[in-house]
Order: C-alpha cells, then sequence, then structure tokens
C-alpha cells in the first residue's frame, strides 16, 4: 500500500470512527489450512464444490452436459460417464485473487476411489497436464500413435476419497479453453491469461474405448493453495559421505519447451526463457531429486546451445544463451548435470548427418515409414562420426566444466539416427577389421544368414566403442568419473512385448469379452504371471526390433546388446520401464549390469492427442493413485538397484502424490551407489525385498522395498550389529540385536545405515 492510499485509508477510518481505529474493517487474515505432513500449513486460496450445480465459478464441458452430478462414498461428485469420445468439465480457480506468477502453489483435486477410474487433470496456470488411474484402469490410451504398452492390474481401491495434490508455480501468461490441437504453441496464438485471470482446470478423459474398464473421471473438489514458505517444502536430502559414490534421479521432458518457444513474449507462458528452468530447479528441490537434465538435441536439431554464427555444423538456435543460463540455474542449486541428446550427428547445411553415410541392407533410400526421422543419420564405424560426437560436447558440457558440475551425457538416438549401417564405405571397414580384408556385397549379407550376424556382432562393437571413446574424452578434458548413458530405444513407451499388440493383466479373464469389440482387433490379452515368468519384457529388450515390409527397423532402431557391457565401466545401456511386469523380473535387469552399476529410465507414453481437442494439443503422463504411483520404481528398485533413476516425461514433468514421491526420492539418494546383494530370508514377508550394501569404511546400509499392493507389518533380520540409523535423517531407530520391527505401507522404500 503507498503512502498516499494508507493515508486517504486513515482518514476515512477517522470519519467513522473519533478514535480513528478501524481493525474492524481491516481485511481477514488468510485462512490457513493444515494441508498435510507434505506441505504443512498453506493458505487457501480457491475452492469449488464440484458436485454442487450451485457453485459459483465459472464453468465449462465440452461436449455440452457431458458431466452429471453423483453422490459417491457419501459426497457429491461430478462425474464424466465413460461413453462415446473424449469429454471434460472445467472450472476457472483463482480469479480475483492476487495471484501471483512464479509463486508457488498448490493444487488439489479430491476424488472417489470407489471403483475403477481414469482421468486427466489440466493445470492451465502451469501448463501441465497429469494423468491418475486406480483399480484396473488403464490410465495410458490403448489406441494412439503408439501401443502403450497396456497393462490392467487389480490395484487396491481404498473405498475413501483420495486427493491428489500437485506443487506448481504460476506461468506469467496461459491459454484459455477453445483451443484446437494445432493452436496451442503456434505463433500468433497469444497465452491470453494473465494471473488476475484466475486459470482453468479442467478434469478430463480420453474417449470409452481408449479405457474399457475405467468408470470415467470424478471430482468432488478442486482446492487452490498458496504455499506461504517455499523453503520448508524442500527435501533435506542426507547423501552418502564423501568419497562413496552417489546416485542420480534425473527427467527429461518431449513435449515441455512450447511454454517458451515464440518470439513474442506475450505469446510466451514464461517471459523469461532461463525463468522456466528456474521453475523446474525449485521443483527438483521440492521433489528431492539431484540431477538436472535437458534436451540439447530434439531429432537432431539445436534446443538453445550456441553452435556458432553459421548454420553450417547445426543450424544456429534462435536463443543460443539459453543452455549457458542453464547451467547458471543448476550451480545455483547445486546439482549435477546430465546433458540429453538425439544425436543425428551434427544437421547443419554441412553437418556430417545431412551426408546419411548409413545405407539400410536393402540399398533403399529409408529405413522406416518415419519420414521426419529420416532426414539425418551416423555411421558409428566412421571416424567423423566420432569427431563430430566430441565437438559436440565441446560445445555443451567442456565449454561450462568450470561452471557447474557435469556427470556425463546422455544419448538416445530416436529411429533411423545412429542405424545399423551397411554403405559401401562401411562394407569396407567390416572387410578390414572382421573380414581378413575380404570385400562384401550387400546381397552377400542378404543372402548369408552367418555372415549377417558376424557383421551384426562387429557393429556392435564398434557402437561400443565409440561410446567408450565418448567417455574416454569427458573424463580427459576434465569431467571426473564421466559416465556415457545410453538409451537403445526410440520408442516413447518403451519395448513392446514381441508378437501382436498386447494387453498383460492380472484377471485375463476381464477382458476377453471386451477385446471382442472390432475397435480392439488388433490386440490380445496376455496373463501377468506368465509375462513375468517368462521374461517377456527382458526378450523384447534384448531382441531386434520387429519389422515389417520393405522397411528395416531392426536396422533403424537396433536392441540393447546388454551382455557386452557387463564389464564395461563408465558406460551404461539404461533398461527401458514403464508397466509394472517391466520392473518385476530381476532376470531382465541382469544383463544391464555394468562395472558402474544400472541405468534404469522409465518411458511414458505421450498420450498424444487423444483428450478433448478443443483443449488443444496435449501430451501426458499417467501414474497410479496414493502410494501405487511409486510402484514401478519401488520393483525396479528390488529387481534391479539402479544408480541412474530417469524418466522420459510426455511434457511438463511433474508429480501428482508427492508425499510418496519424496519419501522414496530422499531414502534412493540416501544410499551409496555401490554392489548391492539380497538378503533372501531377511523377512518373512516375501512382498519385502532386503538389499545389503557394504562399503569399505562407511559401515552397511540397507535398501529395504515393500513391492506388495498391501502395508506389510515386518520382523527384519539383519546380519550386521550395531546402531540403526534411518539414512535419510541420521537418526538413531534402533540397537540392532539382529532384528528390526517395521511397518511398511504398499511400495514403500526405507533406507537403513548400521556403523
Amino acid at each position: 500500500m503507498t503512502i498516499f492510499s494508507l493515508a486517504r485509508w486513515l482518514a476515512v477510518c477517522a470519519a467513522v470512527s473519533p478514535l480513528a481505529v478501524c481493525h474492524a474493517q481491516a481485511p481477514p487474515p488468510p485462512v490457513m489450512v493444515d494441508a498435510d505432513t507434505t506441505f504443512g500449513k498453506l493458505r487457501l486460496v480457491d475452492e469449488v464444490a464440484c458436485g454442487n450445480p450451485s457453485d459459483t465459478h465459472e464453468f465449462s464441458e465440452m461436449p455440452a452436459r457431458a458431466s452429471r452430478v453423483e453422490t459417491l462414498l457419501g459426497v457429491r461428485t461430478r462425474v464424466l460417464p465413460n461413453i462415446g469420445d473424449a469429454k471434460y468439465f472445467a472450472y476457472r480457480v483463482g480469479k480475483g485473487k492476487n495471484l501471483q506468477s512464479g509463486k508457488a502453489y498448490v493444487l488439489a483435486v479430491t476424488f472417489p476411489e470407489d471403483k475403477a477410474r481414469s482421468l486427466f487433470i489440466v493445470n492451465r496456470g502451469a501448463e501441465s497436464v497429469r494423468g491418475v488411474r486406480t483399480g484396473n484402469a488403464l490410465g495410458d490410451v490403448l489406441h494412439s500413435y503408439t501401443n502403450s504398452n497396456s497393462e490392467s492390474l487389480a490395484i487396491p481401491l481404498s473405498k475413501k476419497s483420495r486427493t491428489w495434490k500437485n506443487l506448481f508455480f504460476l506461468h506469467d501468461r496461459f491459454y484459455e479453453l477453445g483451443l484446437t490441437s494445432d493452436e496451442a504453441g503456434k505463433p500468433g496464438k497469444a497465452r491470453g491469461g494473465k494471473p488476475s485471470d484466475g486459470f482453468w482446470v479442467a478434469v478430463t478423459q480420453s474417449k470409452a474405448t481408449n479405457d474399457p474398464t475405467s468408470n470415467g473421471a470424478a471430482a468432488a473438489s478442486i482446492r487452490l493453495y498458496e504455499v506461504v514458505d517455499e523453503a520448508k517444502l524442500t527435501v533435506p536430502l542426507r547423501l552418502p559421505p564423501a568419497g562413496l559414490p552417489r546416485r542420480h534421479l534425473f527427467w527429461r521432458e518431449e513435449m515441455g519447451d512450447a511454454v517458451i518457444e515464440p518470439e513474442v513474449a506475450e505469446e510466451r507462458g514464461v517471459a523469461r526463457r532461463v525463468d522456466y528452468y528456474d521453475l523446474k530447479a525449485r521443483l527438483m528441490r521440492f521433489l528431492g531429486m539431484n540431477t538436472f537434465s535437458k534436451d540439447l538435441l530434439e531429432f537432431g536439431h539445436n534446443q538453445g546451445w550456441d553452435s556458432g554464427a553459421t548454420n553450417d555444423w547445426y543450424n544456429a538456435s534462435r536463443y543460443p544463451q539459453l543452455w549457458g543460463d542453464i547451467v547458471g540455474v543448476a550451480a545455483k542449486y547445486n546439482f549435477d548435470i546430465l546433458p540429453y541428446y538425439e544425436y543425428a550427428g551434427s544437421v547443419g547445411q554441412k553437418g556430417l548427418g545431412g551426408q546419411k553415410r548409413a545405407m539400410p541392407l536393402s540399398g533403399a533410400k529409408d529405413y522406416t515409414h518415419v519420414s521426419w526421422t529420416e532426414g539425418n543419420n551416423v555411421d558409428v564405424t566412421d571416424p567423423e562420426t566420432l569427431a563430430d560426437a566430441k565437438k559436440l560436447l565441446d560445445a555443451t558440457i567442456i565449454r561450462y566444466k568450470a561452471q557447474a558440475r557435469f556427470v556425463g551425457a546422455w544419448f538416445r538416438p530416436r529411429p533411423s539416427q545412429m542405424p545399423i549401417g551397411f554403405a559401401d564405405a562401411t562394407l569396407v571397414r567390416f572387410a578390414a577389421d572382421a573380414n581378413a580384408g575380404q570385400l562384401i556385397t550387400r546381397q552377400q549379407l542378404q543372402s548369408d544368414a552367418a555372415l549377417l550376424a558376424r557383421y551384426h556382432e562387429w557393429w556392435f562393437g564398434k557402437r561400443q566403442a565409440f561410446l567408450l571413446s565418448l567417455r574416454n574424452y569427458l573424463r580427459g578434458e576434465g569431467i571426473a568419473d564421466a559416465a556415457i548413458l545410453f538409451t537403445p530405444d526410440a520408442s516413447e513407451p518403451g519395448r513392446s512385448l514381441l508378437g501382436q499388440h498386447a494387453i498383460v493383466s492380472d484377471t485375463p479373464a476381464l477382458w476377453e469379452p471386451i477385446l471382442k469389440d472390432p475397435a480392439h482387433s488388433n490386440l490380445r490379452v496376455v496373463s501377468y504371471a506368465q509375462t513375468v515368468a517368462g521374461n517377456s519384457h527382458g526378450e523384447a529388450l534384448t531382441s531386434p526390433t520387429p519389422t515389417w515390409g520393405q522397411w528395416e527397423w531392426q536396422h533403424a532402431d537396433p536392441q540393447a546388446d546388454a551382455a557386452n557391457y557387463r564389464k564395461t565401466s563408465g558406460v551404461l545401456l539404461t533398461y527401458s520401464f514403464h508397466p509394472v511386469y517391466s520392473v518385476s523380473s530381476p532376470a531382465a535387469f541382469a544383463p544391464f549390469r555394468t562395472a558402474t552399476g544400472l541405468a534404469a529410465v522409465q518411458h511414458f507414453p505421450l498420450n498424444e492427442r487423444t483428450l478433448e481437442k478443443s483443449l488443444g494439443y496435449l501430451a501426458s503422463d499417467t501414474e497410479y493413485a496414493g502410494s501405487f504411483c511409486m510402484l514401478p520404481e519401488a520393483r525396479a528398485m528390488a529387481n534391479g538397484d539402479p544408480r541412474y533413476l530417469g524418466y522420459l516425461s510426455a511434457s511438463n514433468f511433474n508429480r501428482g502424490f508427492p508425499e510418496y514421491v519424496r519419501a522414496f526420492n530422499a531414502a534412493f539418494l540416501s544410499l551409496p551407489a555401490l554392489p548391492s546383494a539380497v538378503l533372501p530370508n531377511a523377512a518373512p514377508d516375501p512382498a519385502v525385498v532386503v538389499r545389503m550394501i557394504k562399503t569399505p569404511a562407511h559401515g552397511t546400509y540397507f535398501a529395504i522395498v515393500n513391492t506388495g499392493l498391501t502395508a506389510s507389518k515386518t520382523i527384519i533380520t539383519l546380519p550386521v550389529r550395531g546402531k540403526i540409523t534411518d539414512a535419510t535423517t541420521g537418526k538413531i531407530i534402533a540397537n540392532a540385536s539382529g532384528k528390526l520391527a517395521l511397518t511398511l505401507y504398499p511400495c514403500e522404500l526405507r533406507a537403513l545405515h548400521i556403523k
């Protein structure tokens, strides 16, 4: 309040009261609400009663009368019946509530966990969308551009109301409703909403055939809270002592940067591009993550770093200073940095990638039908490819090594970008390296299976040598212990099971009549138990990519030759996972373990363009409700014990049940990244897995994971005596007599330390 306006206010008060005391007319204090143990006291900004037809908030739904009000679990609730096409209902929240861009808020949506349901929550204020699923609903859609690797499991229902909470930072500007899929993020389309206007929150779902077991999206209330003291929300990470190797948690967003793409500031969601990444760093502190990753190449193209003054090497970015600014942000928050590259060779006017030195075995122009990935590629057997890649690392890592802490580089070529090549020059190299100088032809390779197998073996060896050379280069340039992560899986949802597209279910009989619908003619249902017992996911990851017709997908997207890296240090092929079946077999993880440990990356399907079209272009991750949101990570920890745990997110990354995410992340990062051994008889509950990690001089750590779907009250038998401390807090919890009583909620990870 200015001095002038304060004087006027006092004058008015004096006219009303001879004592000039106006306490009775002062604005009421903010309403502080105890949100939960994660958030503590928050200021309630706004609240929508979705089940009240008389609620005064601005309301929209599409199509008209798409939703209805029902009483569920004793609460009036707005529901979208799971029939017909995609639909939504939405409310404008926070209008006239003094919202401020850049501030931290919490969006809370309460929904009934009475039946299997899927819902997507669209938050226009942060330009984000997240999916939630309960029971045996699919969440990820059945029918899209790609196979979502669908899974339907009988996840227990609480039969109570559940609240999805999401910390976010309000953008400077945001979209209203009524976009087309092609308008969002395009030049000339202003983000017209401002904080004073409030912003739209939509509850939406895809068409019924995309999720047949869902009983429809539903919400009883939407609340908006303001975070009064953001500093209190930072997870106090307690990392292993100096000298012990540490773990890494990170994400990369597939469709997350349209917010900052436009040239005109009024068309951007965040006016200063670097501020967008500062908001992400603040989210990382809240979620308890320690490693910052950003795509610097997307389908081979420059994503905001300085590649030089011309377009010869790479086409210059319109904002070449951005990456340097982001490095500064990561350094400010003391994060490790792991840049991400969809490398296809340099793609400038004179770049290596455009020369397409890798050729299909058939001699054709293209490997696949995906035209936008066929414009550039590299041949990893070509010495000039290594020189080109080193130059890329110079420009994006070595140049900034004095400013921040880099831990390596993460490469993930997309289809046909780093393929198995059969060009004449490549055949000459094979002859010199592995065929006693005898030249061969593509025709010979096509007709001689044994010769082709030997050629493949040679090529995979050359790919490994290429990655090892990049590791050595970074280490030689001062990036101590640099690691190269390589994701040999070009797909968004991760490798599909071999054979016809499948729904994996623990109740196949439920799906058999559903799949008789002609809409699902391309699908089959397979048993969850058989899928896990047969290590079907591990087989898919390490088998050649299926192909068809004249295409060469098996060469465009070469499989993980994981076994070749078992004794390798500093180069890790990442293990792709997403559905629960993909993390439930130790046998699937085993080939991917290296001398440095294991890297596992969760591939989220995009669910792209499958929601109501007037919401515009949307891509979304989905997760289970409550503690089950950590089910994939919990089983990955129990069965694989990754050192690097990453996420390939569909769009603007976030999590919806942060109390469980933060607890897992803090425990995960408190454990040293050293080899662990499963103690097979440590817990009488077979769902509880105990891993022991011995250190040379810092005692013994234990990772205890409840992989089950119910809480476990169990006795842990430990082979080491001494004081037991919680590794995440350092607090003593018991004097070890060999036994420890623990109560673990589903999917909980506990980290203990005995010294």
